[in-house]
């Protein structure tokens, strides 16, 4: 598609502890599309990052950025493919703590996905009673809904 954005970063293959000129692996693959960069401009001040799994022959894990417009519709802001990551990932933390990366208030905030949490509560709190309190105080808009 025209004007869509694609950035493949490959890294070189090392054998016995030199680089081999003529391989390179696949590192990780970032991908956007015009409408989806228009879009972006038009949407809450909120951007949340998701993934999956790839299972099969060529493995690794699927992100993809989504924002919310005025109308609380879904807009895919952008995807990457990248070999492994996990939430819990320290190079994850450093960036997002890092005082020149733009990622701390009050340019940005950190929060908790609800649908993990719920499922990490769940684990240790069998009652639907608890789970649906823990949502409700989740999705409270106001401190008196939460209370």
């Amino acid at each position: 598609m025209p004007g869509s954005v694609a950035v493949l970063k490959m890294s070189p293959v090392r054998l016995g502890g030199q680089i081999n000129e003529k391989q390179a692996y696949f590192h990780h693959i970032f991908w956007t599309f015009p409408p989806c960069i228009e879009a972006f401009q038009h949407c809450k001040p909120l951007v949340s990052v998701d993934g999956t799994h790839l299972y099969g022959k060529y493995g690794g894990t699927l992100l993809i950025t989504i924002a919310q417009d005025g109308n609380s519709n879904i807009i895919p802001v952008a995807f990457v493919l990248v070999e492994i990551i996990s939430d819990r990932h320290n190079g994850i933390k450093a960036a997002l703590q890092a005082p020149d990366g733009g990622w701390l208030p009050p340019n940005a905030y950190m929060a908790f996905c609800i649908r993990h949490v719920m499922a990490n509560f769940a684990l240790s709190f069998k009652g639907k009673d608890a789970r649906r309190f823990l949502v409700n105080a989740a999705y409270a808009k106001t401190e008196v809904e939460f209370d």
